[in-house]
């Protein structure tokens, strides 16, 4: 009898240990993705009589609960959001919709954040939006709120109320803020109330700008990187935010677009995948596809510029190149309320722009997939395997074809040897980091944004 007790001791320990060893064992190899971590995505369409569509979409995760929830919420907006829709012009997938749509990310061992995303629009001009969101700890389906992250007495809610006040204020600049309704979602109880996501390295706070300006209907993103607020957190929200110990770390990245098709297609294979990425649109089609550029944005993704034409720039003028950021920060103002931070040059021929005193940081990539050269989706999978490492930044395009399904494949790998993705603003705050002007990044490992 004495001998199993210490056989099952040792068992006992050698679990625990092997428990203890997890973190340490992550951060030198990532941990794949866990089993309360996978989602799969489905969708519905609907189309009624006068035309309009519907498409919802449905979760399934690894608890029943947190399934019947979010489905209740996309339920109630279908019901509340999609019997009015006005008679489509014709049967084209433009013209009259209501979009249900589940965003998801992950953070930590266990945590999970989702929103419910219902997007009006008419001709591709959104005419309403409305989010609701759920973060949840997915071993137990406990609900995860604001308070269980910040303690009560912690000056984390004086840091979210001046993030929240800068980013209202900051958005739409040739227009008037309500002030009474700033005042009314920065006090105590409207913060801890206010639908957040948590992602690969920041916190975001999503709030429907049309609350302050009444004409724009897309959201305003109050992002707080995890190493500026993590040590405000609990505890348990210390830990479940404590990514760099679990994972290795890359940002996938689009130029060129956008693209009618293959960037909505982007769009559902980054958001089937519970992934954030970066686009890097080019200027001059943003007037076009405002309502892609809107999606993006509104989706979580983070937007930079990729020049106003896509023009080798070695031809052209100082001048010139400086009123290509003029031109774009106003065409992403009025797509999104405000600017974009950062550039990529086409052709990645930054010294032209860093001599022109363009004043953009300019980013470059440590992994070229060369979807661009038409490859197949099992090739450029190839050779993000033989290249990929910890901190690099991946070039795609979402004008290709073939990139939709290349993305697909690169987050399913990528999860599976232990990375989460995080868009190139998480990248370089994860080490701190800052963005500067006229100066270039190629990637970010432990600091290291220098040419791989």
């Amino acid at each position: 009898m004495m001998k199993l007790l210490r056989n099952g001791l040792c068992v006992l320990l050698l679990l625990l240990g092997l428990l203890a060893a997890v973190p340490a064992m992550a951060a030198s190899q990532g941990l794949a993705i866990r089993d309360c971590h996978r989602v799969t995505l489905t969708k519905q369409d609907t189309t009624h009589d006068n035309d309009s569509v519907v498409r919802l979409w449905t979760a399934d995760t690894c608890l029943d609960s947190v399934d019947e929830e979010l489905a209740d919420i996309s339920r109630a907006y279908v019901n509340a959001l999609g019997g009015d829709l006005p008679a489509a012009a014709n049967k084209t997938s433009g013209n009259s919709r209501l979009d249900v749509e589940i965003r998801y990310s992950r953070t930590g061992l266990t945590w999970m954040s989702f929103m419910v995303q219902a997007r009006v629009t008419y001709h591709r001009d959104l005419m309403h939006q409305e989010m609701t969101t759920r973060t949840y700890d997915m071993t137990t389906g406990e609900r995860i709120l604001l308070t269980d992250i910040f303690p009560e007495d912690s000056e984390a809610w004086d840091i979210l109320a001046e993030a929240v006040r800068a980013e209202i204020t900051e958005n739409f600049p040739e227009e008037a803020t309500d002030l009474l309704a700033l005042y009314s979602v920065t006090g105590r109880q409207a913060l801890s109330e206010m639908d957040f996501t948590l992602h690969g390295m920041s916190l975001v706070l999503h709030i429907p700008a049309d609350r302050f300006y009444p004409e724009h209907h897309t959201l305003l993103e109050v992002t707080l990187m995890y190493p500026d607020i993590r040590p405000y957190m609990t505890e348990k929200a210390q830990t479940e935010t404590d990514n760099l110990t679990y994972y290795k770390t890359c940002a996938l990245t689009f130029d060129d677009g956008p693209s009618r098709t293959n960037s909505t297609l982007v769009l559902n294979a980054l958001m089937e995948g519970g992934a954030r990425g970066t686009f890097f649109v080019i200027g001059n089609r943003i007037g076009e596809y405002a309502d892609l550029v809107q999606k993006e944005h509104d989706n979580g993704h983070a937007i930079g510029t990729h020049n106003w034409t896509h023009a080798n720039v070695t031809t052209v003028s100082a001048t010139t190149l400086r009123g290509y950021k003029t031109k774009c920060d106003a065409a992403m103002t009025a797509a999104i309320g405000k600017p974009g931070t950062y550039d990529r040059v086409p052709y990645g021929l930054y010294p032209q722009m860093i001599k022109a005193k363009v004043g953009w940081p300019l980013i470059q990539w440590s992994l070229d997939t060369y979807d661009w050269r038409g490859k197949s989706s099992s090739e450029v999978l190839s050779t993000v395997k033989k290249q990929i490492s910890d901190g690099d930044i991946i070039l795609m395009h979402d004008i290709k074809d073939n990139t939709p399904g290349s993305t697909t494949a690169i987050i399913n790998y990528l999860q599976e040897q232990g990375y989460i993705f995080l868009t190139v603003d998480e990248l370089m705050a994860k080490d701190g980091v800052e963005l500067k002007p006229n100066t270039v990044y190629y990637r970010c490992k432990d600091g290291d944004t220098s040419k791989k």
